[in-house]
């Protein structure tokens, strides 16, 4: 089943598939769509449990099911419009992002661009990934558990979101207490970093095999210090070409300075 999807923009333009993060939806880049749409085919997609997007009994299986949706996704807008998206740029933020990297490794044939926004490649030690299980186990028992609106304000709080004020992190709230507990926590364990590979060698491999290969950039804020760290470890491991650190902001660059990111796509695309 098709993943739920939205176009915009100019349909002969270059297409831009956008990926969520974990508790978005497809309207988190409302502002950045608007910076884009006259020159860009814009495909936003919702993320499965979230927004319109229906959670399937497969989806448990984790990043390679979302693999054969997204696919299958594409295939229909294909069909349904009559073009080709055949090279389209892809970018993810966070868990959008670590979807994005196992989809372009799947279909490698399907992506021109990818654009990583705050995402981690894979933990590398079992013991990280023990750990990131323990606190996934966690969380997803007190989505399920409690009141989605009490958990989302602990969760700004961890380290990533530090530079948020309390008044954007209770916008935050305002905008996704809404959803589901049951499937915010299904998503969340699905879609585990301590269950997903480490894509660092399947991103270098695939660079290597043809010079018609994904190109890969990063953009991080620079206040989030853990993802710009972890973009230059990426640099130097020949992972990404090239870096974008944006000013003023922390973990979610198109959330907070959607003309900067705007500006950096245009010069990508």
């Amino acid at each position: 089943m098709s993943l739920s999807y939205y176009c915009s923009g100019d349909i002969n333009a270059p297409a831009v598939v956008l990926l969520h993060g974990f508790l978005g939806s497809a309207s988190d880049w409302r502002s950045l769509l608007a910076l884009l749409k006259d020159d860009y085919h814009l495909i936003t997609v919702d993320l499965p449990g979230h927004g319109s997007s229906q959670w399937l009994e497969e989806d448990s299986q984790g990043a390679d099911y979302f693999c054969h949706r997204l696919e299958q996704t594409i295939q229909a807008i294909e069909q349904a419009e009559g073009i080709s998206l055949k090279r389209l740029n892809l970018l993810g933020y966070s868990l959008g992002g670590r979807l994005s990297m196992a989809y372009t490794i799947a279909f490698p044939e399907r992506v021109g661009k990818l654009i990583l926004e705050g995402a981690h490649p894979g933990l590398v030690s079992e013991q990280e990934r023990s750990e990131r299980y323990q606190s996934d186990l966690q969380w997803a028992r007190r989505f399920r558990q409690e009141p989605v609106a009490d958990v989302l304000w602990d969760w700004y709080k961890q380290p990533v979101f530090s530079d948020l004020e309390d008044s954007q992190v209770l916008s935050l709230i305002d905008e996704r207490s809404q959803g589901s507990g049951l499937l915010l926590a299904d998503a969340l364990m699905a879609f585990s970093l301590s269950k997903q590979p480490d894509y660092r060698r399947a991103l270098t491999r695939i660079k290597a095999d043809s010079p018609l290969s994904p190109r890969v950039h990063y953009f991080h804020g620079e206040n989030d210090h853990k993802f710009a760290q972890l973009g230059q470890y990426l640099l130097v491991e020949h992972v990404v070409y090239r870096v974008h650190p944006v000013t003023g902001c922390g973990h979610n660059v198109h959330r907070e300075q959607p003309e900067a990111m705007a500006r950096l796509l245009r010069a990508l695309f």
